[in-house]
């Protein structure tokens, strides 16, 4: 005869379940567990059982937050029966998926502020120099000729400039020696540049000595272009070729000339006559500035 367990037998069987449980791990994902036994007290109380347990644990790793569950039934005789429990369990710590630092909102950093850049101011450019000349010049039908001389040039702006020279043009065998002052206006495109082509204007007044025995005062104009190339702030290289007229405003009575100094002589400038000659010439010039 089987006899109703009491409620005490019950709590027996249940911590028995539960114990074992425990002792079997928490880390096996899946284990059962059976036990039979049977009590038998002499006296007015008579009674015996079977109990029949069944746990697991199982460790469930979802993307977030991992956590546990734990889940069992214990079953005891005469057709009682406890459903199975579920136990969830949230750990404290959530490792973050960013290495050394939280994926939690991190309170703004003030940013540093702005740097302004300010444009570097062009150096001023070199405004007075002193320079020299040399190169060729061509009158009439003779190219035979070597000119020479000495500059000044002051700047007044950026690409405008002024230069004064005196100079000495001399022709084959010396028969004819030219010296003469003048002065020209130039002006720079790009000043600032390692290359700057230029265009200039000028005149100005010049002696021609032809032979020792006839001589003749003229003014001349020109113009002209050239390339400046500076090699430092402070030193400057310039070539130019210029074309120009003179005009005879002054003569000496022409005495007798050798047949080679009238191929070369300007004109007298004798009433009815031409008073005018055309010329070409080309100079290299080197001008160190201050």
């Amino acid at each position: 005869m089987i006899r109703s367990p009491s409620f005490s037998a019950l709590v027996l069987g249940g911590a028995i379940g539960a114990a074992t449980l425990l002792s079997g791990g928490g880390t096996a994902e899946a284990g059962r567990i059976r036990f039979g036994g049977g009590a038998h007290f002499s006296g007015r109380a008579h009674f015996s059982g079977r109990w029949h347990g069944r746990g697991s644990i199982r460790f469930a790793r979802p993307a977030w937050r991992p956590r546990v569950w734990v889940g069992g039934n214990i079953w005891v005789g005469s057709g009682y029966y406890y459903p199975r429990s579920y136990y969830y369990y949230y750990p404290e710590y959530v490792p973050s998926y960013y290495a050394g630092a939280s994926y939690y909102p991190v309170q703004p950093v003030a940013a540093a502020p702005g740097v302004v850049a300010v444009a570097p101011v062009r150096p001023s450019l070199p405004v007075f120099g002193i320079g020299v000349f040399a190169g060729g010049s061509s009158v009439k039908d003779t190219q035979v000729s070597s000119d020479v001389g000495a500059m000044l040039r002051f700047r007044v702006t950026p690409g405008l400039l002024i230069e004064g020279e005196v100079g000495k043009t001399s022709f084959e065998n010396d028969v004819r020696v030219d010296r003469r002052i003048g002065a020209s206006l130039i002006y720079e495109i790009g000043a600032y540049n390692t290359f700057a082509p230029y265009v200039l204007a000028g005149g100005g007044v010049q002696q021609a000595d032809v032979d020792g025995s006839f001589s003749t005062t003229q003014d001349f104009g020109e113009i002209g272009v050239g390339l400046r190339l500076a090699v430092s702030r402070n030193f400057h290289l310039t070539v130019d070729v210029r074309a120009g007229r003179s005009q005879t405003i002054d003569s000496d009575q022409p005495r007798f000339l050798s047949a080679e100094a009238r191929t070369v002589a300007p004109p007298s400038g004798d009433f009815g006559g031409d008073d005018t000659e055309d010329y070409t010439r080309a100079r290299l010039a080197a001008v160190l500035y201050f």
